[in-house]
Parts: C-alpha cells; sequence; structure tokens
C-alpha cells in the first residue's frame, strides 16, 4: 500500500484536531516546497559592488523629495 492510500484510509477515523493539524502540515510542506523551487533573491550569493565612494548623508535623503514631487 502506499503511503497516499495509507493516508487516505486514516483520514476518516481523525478527530476534529487531528484534521486541523494535518490540514496546517500538508499546506506548510506544500509552501516550503514551492518555495525551494522558486527562486529568489535570497538565494543569490552576496555582491561586491566596489568600495563606498561618499558616505549618504542628509543632502541624500530622497523620500523628502518624492514626498514633495511636483508631478503628484
Amino acid at each position: 500500500m502506499s503511503k497516499l492510500a495509507e493516508i487516505e484510509s486514516a483520514v476518516p477515523d481523525l478527530g476534529l484536531q487531528e484534521l486541523v493539524h494535518l490540514e496546517q502540515l500538508v499546506r506548510e510542506t506544500r509552501l516550503r516546497r514551492e518555495r525551494k523551487t522558486r527562486p529568489s533573491a535570497l538565494d543569490l550569493p552576496p555582491l561586491t559592488l566596489g568600495k563606498v565612494l561618499r558616505p549618504l548623508d542628509a543632502d541624500d535623503d530622497l523620500l523628502e523629495e518624492m514626498i514633495h514631487d511636483a508631478r503628484a
């Protein structure tokens, strides 16, 4: 008997809490496997962009410019 057939035969005998736990386990396992198959930026090796030309300071605050953008 396959593992899936064993699970299918056992499901009708499970209690409500056991069914809830089984559903959560299956969902989490599926999501974990899907994440492994999709590429992610976190999977990339660290990049070396070179040395810092100039440290950032208050003049480099682009958020202020974006908030007061005339195009908005």
